[in-house]
């Protein structure tokens, strides 16, 4: 055994007697190193990032269009104000795209329940609201938003809490998810406080000629249904 002494680094270390070089392993192994590089480097092309505008290095074949992690996430979320407490805060734009319940308007869910809790709660519909509900179910069978047939609920156009009233024109079936928004929709009305009776009838109108809308679509596609069949 022998010390050398590294010739770029000065590293002093015990090797063989019969090792000739005059390197240690790092320092002998970084040309081939930089080489690697250089040919790595010279089969990319260069790509502009959708977020930044910066040109970075990136292989043909990668496809790919942000210059990092940062620019990604930046250019897949949305900046939105929470309803309820008004901080911003960002949220990927595939939750707004329709495809789920998620509306993207509350930072959290501390914040959506109080959103939900701020108007006086009333627990129950009446004595005869199973029989009411039942019927408006039979009068409308799906979804008068969407069309859907299945996991409906009752929803009152004029909240209950308001007017007491189980009426079948202020009962109109929607599923979970535009129920959901229906609400919504109400909440952001009621705050501007206009008059009752002009958001009856603002309310009842859209959400009737709705309503009757759904209905043409399905049936228009039972009689498609019918003539593929035939």
């Amino acid at each position: 055994m022998r010390l050398r002494t590294c010739a770029e680094c000065g590293k002093v270390e015990e090797v063989r007697a019969d090792n000739p070089a005059t390197r240690c392993r790092a320092c002998g192994s970084r040309p081939a190193l930089d080489r690697g590089h250089c040919r790595r480097s010279a089969d990319r092309n260069h790509e502009t990032c959708r977020h930044c505008g910066r040109v970075f290095p990136a292989p043909p074949s990668s496809r790919q269009q942000f210059c990092c992690l940062a620019c990604r996430r930046a250019a897949q979320s949305v900046e939105l104000c929470c309803a309820t407490c008004g901080s911003s805060f960002h949220i990927p734009r595939s939750v707004l795209s329709g495809r789920t319940n998620a509306s993207g308007r509350f930072c959290s869910r501390s914040c959506y329940e109080r959103h939900l809790c701020r108007t006086p709660r009333i627990r129950g519909r009446g004595s005869r609201w199973k029989t009411i509900r039942k019927a408006a179910l039979r009068q409308t069978p799906f979804c008068a938003c969407c069309g859907r047939t299945r996991h409906l609920q009752v929803h009152h156009i004029i909240p209950f809490r308001l007017t007491r009233d189980n009426s079948p024109t202020n009962l109109i079936p929607l599923c979970r998810a535009c129920h959901k928004r229906v609400e919504s929709v109400f909440h952001d009305v009621e705050a501007v406080d206009p008059p009752l009776p002009v958001t009856k009838l603002v309310l009842f109108c859209s959400i009737h000629a709705r309503r009757t809308v759904t209905l043409h679509m399905l049936k228009s596609s039972a009689h498609a249904g019918q003539r593929a069949a035939a």
